[in-house]
């Protein structure tokens, strides 16, 4: 097993995504790497043997990081003229942070589907409740065991698979 392979091959599946507003491209790129290497390092020291489990750990070490990015950016980074103090105060309301982010790129077929796909499933999330929500994203986004979230909720796993199967199924219900 090359452990570079692996860092080219989540590389690879993290460079379709958009860089963040607040980063510069090559910074980004940079970034990723970094991350991508302390995640197999990281992976490695815990015992992760398997070639495709160590990337599938640095692939979501990577989503990870790059959710956090796009989360802060969203919310905190401010207009680029903005930014230079050319901002006007009355129009604060007139900048759209998804408008300046689709003007850095052209966007193409693929990324247009995966983009819809995922607004059909942030409004399938928003149909949840909180706890659902929190359910839903400690075992897919953040991998943690049933037996994990059993123990941070004070209840049985056998609990936590019956609800998390409960809402996988009225998401496939919502799909349908």
């Amino acid at each position: 097993m090359q452990k570079l392979d692996i860092i080219k091959q989540s590389l690879e599946q993290a460079r379709r995504w958009r860089c963040p507003p607040h980063w510069q491209s090559d910074d980004w790129r940079e970034e990723l790497f970094a991350v991508a290497w302390a995640a197999l390092w990281e992976g490695w020291n815990i015992g992760i043997r398997s070639e495709e489990k160590l990337r599938r750990f640095v692939v979501t070490a990577l989503m990870k990081r790059y959710r956090d990015e796009w989360n802060y950016g969203v919310r905190w980074v401010q207009a680029p003229s903005q930014q230079n103090g050319e901002g006007n105060d009355e129009d604060e309301s007139g900048w759209d942070l998804w408008d300046w982010v689709s003007t850095e790129t052209e966007e193409t077929e693929d990324e247009r589907e995966i983009n819809w796909l995922a607004m059909v499933v942030r409004q399938a999330l928003a149909t949840l409740t909180e706890e659902e929500r929190y359910l839903i994203e400690r075992k897919f986004w953040d991998r943690a065991t049933e037996r994990e979230i059993a123990k941070e909720l004070g209840i049985s796993q056998p609990a936590v698979n019956k609800r998390i199967n409960q809402i996988l199924e009225r998401l496939r219900q919502f799909w349908e």
